[in-house]
């Protein structure tokens, strides 16, 4: 079993170098973005190996973070975004439809999946708002991508968002199961539609980040809609994630 002092001292550097890297370079320039991947890459191991038997508590139950190297997950939401993913879809899944296409860099390949922009064989570049199925599906997800919808489109349409909502809940059968997270802070309308109820699922919880360790745990909506994207940690600091079960 790795020395867990040697460890924490390893990471402690690789999240120096890190800091170094984007004081140095900028974070916002090609260079520092490059520069932060890099460093997260190298710190990737030593964090798995810290903490491969964590857990967070989620719909009364504890799962285990998940530690993925892409698109360094493991330092982002996506370490309980992907867990509760692939929690829901062990549940119970039959044909999976994915708006957006994210799992299958985490191990795992839906049936269908709809992209609009992501242009690659196996995807179909449908707006959401627009997708029709031939035959609706038993299981329907939608990791981190619904806030973009409407909201980082030109030209912006802060209302479309609820259509894509309301549409990813039609693409599932009658008795089907749907699950959608959504980093808080970025999309405005959609925070505010989750604060007025405009936005509301028959099963809901809401989590934050608690520290650099990237640390969650489940909370209040009033807490979870004050956090802000990208502040003080990179990505999402609060999420919301609804499901029909």
């Amino acid at each position: 079993m790795p020395n867990i002092h040697v460890l924490r001292t390893e990471l402690d550097r690789t999240i120096s170098a890190l800091k170094d890297s984007v004081r140095e370079k900028g974070l916002g320039t090609t260079v520092g973005r490059v520069a932060a991947v890099a460093a997260g890459q190298a710190a990737f191991p030593v964090t798995k190996a810290m903490r491969q038997n964590e857990t967070f508590d989620f719909h009364g139950e504890r799962l285990p973070y998940w530690f993925a190297r892409y698109n360094n997950a493991f330092l982002n939401e996506r370490t309980v975004e992907v867990a509760i993913a692939h929690w829901f879809l062990s549940q119970k899944r039959g044909r999976v439809l994915e708006v957006g296409n994210v799992l299958v860099h985490y191990g795992f390949q839906a049936d269908t999946v709809v992209d609009k922009y992501e242009v690659i064989p196996g995807v179909l570049n449908d707006d959401i708002i627009d997708y029709r199925p031939a035959e609706p599906f038993d299981s329907v997800v939608a990791i981190s991508t619904l806030e973009h919808v409407g909201w980082d489109e030109s030209p912006r349409e802060p209302e479309k968002v609820f259509k894509a909502v309301a549409n990813v809940r039609a693409c599932a059968k009658p008795g089907g199961r749907v699950l959608v997270t959504v980093p808080l802070g970025h999309n405005d309308a959609l925070d505010e539609g989750l604060r007025t109820g405009e936005v509301k699922f028959p099963a809901e919880s809401y989590l934050v980040r608690d520290n650099r360790r990237n640390e969650w745990r489940e909370t209040t909506a009033d807490e979870a809609l004050t956090k802000r994207y990208g502040h003080p940690y990179t990505g999402a600091n609060g999420l919301y994630v609804g499901m029909v079960l």
